[in-house]
């Protein structure tokens, strides 16, 4: 991620680290001055007419989800809780002009499968498992506001890693994204992987879950980032 003058490269669960632009050397952690003080997802998006970067960190305890907003120079000037129900895998988020775009779906995070795992690294234990029960929602923000007016919509239970872009039309949010049916059921990784589009009419709650493209093999997509949030033509997968 090149931004505010800083070459960062980010994972999931931790800080970013800055690197050398000269040769890729690690500077170190990067926690924007002590501001941040959560994780920070690894697919951070940059506003191409504001130059802001939105992006979130997710965490096992409370609180499980926090919204941040970075100026263009990169001083962190927002940050947020985002109430969800509990620990989740939140890998990406979408912006739009006017929103920023989350998703909360149905793998959840095991306190005590983590603790087995820590204590035996060689184990076939993962900390994180499907759960249906938990529900799957799609929640919509302005840019730039307070958690608390986040708008959640439901949808069936589903896995999204990535997504590919998103854009406002009136009242409604469009979001592509490479959906998966299910994650980590019964130890496999991902099923019914397929092209998808979410539409959140905000005036209503309603979201629609429309597939796109059925090929199995769409994913870790990219586009324009000159239209990133804006309504896109084309996706590179």
């Amino acid at each position: 991620i090149w931004h505010g003058g800083k070459l960062l490269t980010s994972g999931e669960v931790g800080y970013p680290y800055e690197l050398s632009p000269a040769d890729l050397s690690t500077k170190g952690v990067y926690d924007f001055g002590g501001r941040l003080t959560t994780s920070m997802t690894a697919h951070p998006k940059i506003d191409p007419t504001t130059g802001q970067m939105h992006f979130f960190g997710y965490g096992f305890a409370p609180p499980y989800l926090t919204y941040h907003v970075a100026d263009a120079d990169g001083t962190l000037v927002k940050s947020t809780e985002v109430p969800v129900p509990g620990p989740t895998m939140i890998h990406d988020l979408a912006i739009t002009e006017t929103d920023a775009v989350f998703w909360d779906l149905p793998v959840v995070f095991d306190l005590e499968a983590a603790t087995q795992m820590i204590a035996d690294p060689t184990g076939d234990v993962f900390p994180f498992s499907w759960d249906p029960s938990y529900g799957a929602r799609i929640g919509v923000l302005p840019l730039g506001a307070d958690g608390s007016q986040v708008q959640w919509s439901e949808i069936e239970p589903c896995y999204v890693f990535h997504g590919v872009n998103a854009y406002r039309q009136g009242s409604e949010v469009v979001v592509d994204v490479c959906r998966h049916a299910s994650m980590f059921q019964d130890g496999v990784l991902g099923s019914g992987l397929a092209l998808h589009r979410w539409t959140v009419d905000t005036a209503t709650g309603r979201a629609t879950d429309v597939e796109v493209d059925a090929r199995s093999d769409m994913e870790l997509p990219s586009r324009d980032t000159r239209r990133t949030g804006r309504e896109h033509r084309f996706g590179y997968f």
